[in-house]
């Protein structure tokens, strides 16, 4: 198989909607509540195979909350031993949701998904609020900088921005590629990457970005997943089958790496917790999880051989995400990960309407 060839593949093999929308449903989305079925004692998200996660986020006071299909928005505040379950709809249908992130006090989130869907929460992913992004485009990453700053990045080579706490959003658009993933180190310096070894930058918190490396449709150039920032210095960048870039400079510059893991590709990637130590965490196809320390990857013990979509740790657990109703937690700083199979199901609820 070309390099051209594995790209589409994993293109359409895995990631968000590239993963498993055989179609995008395009349309919009809003926000009050209605009760959608009775609670099922027992129901947890790893008793859901037919359902597939891809972003999850964990606010202080170990609250987790998890996205996926169809518009589930799963929060728990046990570590996920119990569950709330709610479903964001319009007129009785579903959308899947791709990502979501959170200011660093947890006070304020946004979730981002199918159809340029965009939802901003309040109230710590209890509730939802539709907001217009004025796209079309599936949303695949969000990154939110402040209380009033936040950026998504998706299908069709789209960048969004907002200054105003999602009352409005600027947009951007490059050459017709996916981008999968968007980073903030501090309020004015970020990037994005995606197909076809693709890395943009901003410089001013988001108002115009720039091409560093790629944004060409070029078959021989695989696709990159994932970037992460241990510091304002040092990042990492991750792909396809293996492949990796690497900054010691702030990213002003990226250089090929040489992680010896090779044709194993990587869709997420997160710092370590504010331990003083130069850990990444990393996960991906099959299920693979590691820890990136010195250039070197380390093999964690998994239980899953599905497709790992996102991380999150706090200073106390961690939360792994992913295909076929995979929630994994570690307690060891990612060296070892259990299934949630126990998890409770405790409430179920649609929110509909505006």
């Amino acid at each position: 198989m070309s390099r051209g060839q594995g790209a589409k593949t994993a293109r359409s093999k895995l990631i968000w909607s590239l993963v498993l929308c055989a179609s995008l449903w395009i349309g919009g989305w809003s926000t009050t509540s209605a009760l959608a079925g009775d609670p099922k004692e027992g129901v947890g998200p790893a008793s859901r195979p037919w359902e597939n996660y891809f972003g999850v986020a964990i606010l202080s006071n170990d609250r987790t909350v998890v996205v996926g299909d169809k518009g589930v928005v799963m929060t728990s505040t046990n570590r996920g031993a119990t569950w709330t379950r709610i479903q964001l709809t319009k007129d009785s249908k579903y959308y899947d949701l791709y990502s979501l992130a959170f200011t660093p006090d947890g006070s304020r989130g946004w979730a981002v998904g199918d159809g340029g869907s965009v939802f901003r929460t309040d109230d710590r992913g209890a509730t939802w609020t539709q907001q217009n992004s004025t796209q079309t485009a599936a949303l695949l990453k969000v990154a939110v900088i402040d209380a009033q700053k936040a950026c998504a990045v998706g299908e069709h080579g789209v960048v969004i921005c907002t200054d105003d706490a999602g009352a409005h959003w600027n947009s951007q658009k490059f050459e017709d590629l996916v981008f999968f993933d968007v980073v903030f180190t501090d309020p004015t310096h970020g990037w994005a990457v995606g197909e076809f070894s693709t890395t943009i930058r901003t410089t001013d918190g988001g108002k115009t970005w720039t091409v560093q490396t790629g944004a060409k449709r070029i078959v021989t150039q695989d696709p990159y997943f994932a970037i992460v920032f241990l510091n304002a210095t040092n990042g990492l960048v991750l792909g396809l089958n293996g492949i990796d870039m690497q900054t010691s400079d702030g990213g002003n510059t990226w250089q090929a790496g040489t992680l010896p893991d090779q044709h194993r590709s990587f869709y997420t990637a997160v710092a370590a917790p504010s331990n003083g130590s130069d850990v990444f965490y990393v996960g991906g196809e099959d299920g693979i999880t590691a820890r990136v320390i010195d250039g070197k990857v380390i093999r964690t013990s998994t239980v899953t051989s599905n497709s790992i979509t996102s991380i999150a740790f706090s200073s106390h657990f961690g939360v792994a995400v992913g295909l076929s109703g995979t929630v994994m937690r570690t307690e060891d700083d990612g060296q070892n990960w259990t299934e949630l199979q126990g998890s409770q199901l405790v409430v179920t609820r649609a929110q509909t309407g505006d």
